[in-house]
């Protein structure tokens, strides 16, 4: 039987982020792969905030292909546009970002293991069973994405809130303005979004509530006269379906079983992002990990809550703000944000991720 001191199951960028840093402090560690390859096969928009990408410890340049300055807002017929000097996210390719973290897990001392479905796991004895045989830890994570073995198996608490997304990626599109995104709030549970991947290249997709709206407001963007000047001569390239969780778990950690990424939730509920907060709990684990080697406590739960719930919380009071608003009223406030102001203060002190952390700094 296998042995190793940490096991961790996904290797995808969340994954892979976790095993180096736990490698990095001395933790021998095995990251296991359910394919012949890493990575969540692109099912992802990947624009993430320039502020936050660093801090992820990713060395992600050479999968960051396009610059984004600022985003046009929509809201029935109301828009506000809010543009930086600076670049405020990058645009990356998924597949080559999840390929650099678990590359740098491995020169960290991982032990990468693919076509390694985890299928359960044994607290007994401290085993878990994969298609690559049994394999005993001392720590197992689980950095699997929502649809998490590791929490079902463990039997942690279900997540509570999620949407449904579809995205499209097309070429040869008309972009009027090819480093701003446009944002389409009119969607109920998330929003509509078009990402410019590239001088001519798009993606456009929307999360919502369930499969049924997911329909409804895809025909209803596609519609929207911005999306139709872009598509007119496109070529879809590839689309994919996903659900993207919106609230973390109530508890994540059992014993010496922890949950990360997506896994956990941990995820922005304005946006559905979840790289930049997944990765932060992610050194936070390691952290409690080789503190627990070391004769300490395994806290992982209370240190990730402590630092990062209230961000999160942050963004889902805003989100449950936004939805309890009739459009006619998310209009009119926009209208009402931008008149006094609010256009300018997001250029200058707008974060895309500690939202609220930022905004009380920007007034004191």
């Amino acid at each position: 039987m296998m042995k190793t001191e940490s096991l961790v199951v996904g290797a995808s960028v969340i994954g892979g982020v976790t095993a180096k840093e736990l490698s990095k402090r001395g933790i021998q560690t095995t990251l296991l792969s359910d394919k012949p390859h890493v990575g969540k096969d692109g099912k992802c928009t990947s624009i993430i905030s320039a502020s936050g990408l660093p801090k992820t410890g990713i060395h992600y340049q050479d999968a960051a292909v396009h610059e984004i300055f600022g985003a046009n807002i929509h809201c029935g017929n109301a828009q506000m546009t809010v543009r930086r000097k600076q670049p405020v996210a990058y645009v990356l390719d998924r597949f080559k970002l999840d390929a650099l973290s678990v590359e740098q897990a491995q020169d960290a001392g991982a032990e990468l293991k693919t076509s390694a479905r985890f299928e359960s796991w044994d607290p007994t004895t401290q085993t878990a069973h994969t298609a690559a045989g049994p394999i005993q830890t001392d720590y197992l994570v689980g950095a699997d994405g929502i649809g998490s073995n590791v929490a079902r198996q463990s039997g942690f608490p279900s997540l509570e809130h999620f949407v449904v997304a579809w995205e499209g990626e097309f070429e040869n599109a008309a972009l009027k303005e090819p480093d701003v995104v446009d944002v389409f709030l009119d969607v109920p549970g998330l929003f509509g979004w078009a990402v410019p991947a590239g001088e001519d290249t798009v993606r456009v997709g929307l999360a919502t509530t369930t499969a049924v709206q997911l329909q409804h407001h895809k025909g209803k963007l596609i519609q929207e006269p911005v999306i139709q000047r872009m598509l007119h001569n496109a070529k879809k390239v590839r689309e994919f379906h996903h659900t993207i969780p919106l609230r973390y778990r109530r508890q994540t950690q059992k014993g010496n079983v922890m949950l990360v990424g997506d896994a956990a939730g941990q995820v922005k509920a304005t946006t559905g992002g979840g790289i930049v907060f997944g990765a932060l709990c992610a050194h936070e684990l390691a952290d409690s990990v080789k503190t627990h080697a070391d004769g300490g406590e395994l806290d992982y739960e209370t240190r990730w809550r402590q630092k990062y719930a209230s961000a999160l919380d942050g963004h889902r009071h805003i989100r449950r703000l936004l939805d309890s608003l009739p459009p006619s009223m998310t209009t009119l406030g926009m209208n009402v944000f931008s008149a006094l102001g609010g256009r300018a203060f997001l250029e200058r002190k707008g974060d895309m991720d500690f939202i609220l952390e930022r905004g009380v700094e920007s007034l004191s």
